[in-house]
Order: C-alpha cells, then structure tokens, then sequence
C-alpha cells in the first residue's frame, strides 16, 4: 500500500504528461525578459510586461544572425517536456499568410506546421496568428496562439 501512494504521489510532482492517444504535448517556455526576434504565446493568454509569470510562450526565435538566415527557419518550441530547435522544411502560401513545416532533429522527428496569418504591423514589429500542429507517430496536438515578430 505504502509503495503504491509512493507512486502516485511522484506521478502527480512529476506534472502532466503526454495525451492519451498519444499526441505529442506542446508546452510553454517561461522565461522572463527574453530577448527574441519572434515570441508567440497561446491565443488566450493575456501577457503583461512587468509580470514575469506571463511570459510564457509557445514557440519563439532568435535574432537574425549575420549570414542573413531568416530567424523563423530554426525556431525553438518545447515538447513532451523537452525544449527543441526545429528545422525549416516548406512554406507554403496561405490566404493572408504563409504555412511554415518544421521538423525537430530527433531520430523519430515531431512534425510542426505553423500557419503564420499576418496581423497588424508596427514601426518595428508585425503581429501574426494563427495555429501551431505538431504530429509524432501518427498523433498530432494543435494550440492557436498569438505573438509578433521584429525588433
């Protein structure tokens, strides 16, 4: 009896796990005052700029490097626990918007597609929206989110 309490008591301090089906879990990065060229959360978060605790995101980017690579190519996302840089694929045109395909650079990859619909732009940065899938095995997960890319 004991044991068994034992483990479900470290199943519950472990935190979620992975769905069910199957489908793989896409979870948030928090990190508070980061520096990144695109930052999407999920679409019904609400972010405040001098709370930490709301800076948390689904998927974000670094800055241009130097030889001119589009920072969008190589974002960063966690999944299933793990934080993972994804590698560009495709891009696709999409009514107000693009569809980027990602794959991760695991043996068994996860497949994450990210429809990109352009919102409002600003001097020094554009919002997008729009859904982020991610597919492993046959199982897939998807997130509507919200964020923006630039400076």
């Amino acid at each position: 009896m004991t044991r068994m309490l034992i483990a479900i008591f470290s199943m519950l301090l472990a935190g979620p796990v992975a769905a069910r089906d199957g489908a793989p879990r896409i979870d948030e990065i928090v990190w508070y005052n980061i520096d990144s060229y695109c930052s999407f959360t999920r679409a019904d978060h609400r972010f405040a700029y001098n709370d930490p605790e709301s800076w948390r995101w689904v998927l974000f980017t670094n800055f241009p490097a130097e030889d001119g690579v589009d920072p969008i190519e190589s974002p960063f996302m966690r999944i299933d626990g793990q934080l993972k840089q994804l590698a560009q694929t495709g891009i696709r045109s999409l009514d107000g918007g693009v569809v980027r395909s990602y794959q991760s650079h695991d043996a068994n990859p996860y497949l994450v597609e990210v429809s990109l619909l352009e919102g409002e732009r600003g001097v020094e940065s554009s919002a997008f929206s729009g859904v982020i899938t991610v597919s492993r095995n046959g199982a897939s997960s998807e997130i509507a989110y919200k964020g923006d890319c630039g400076a």
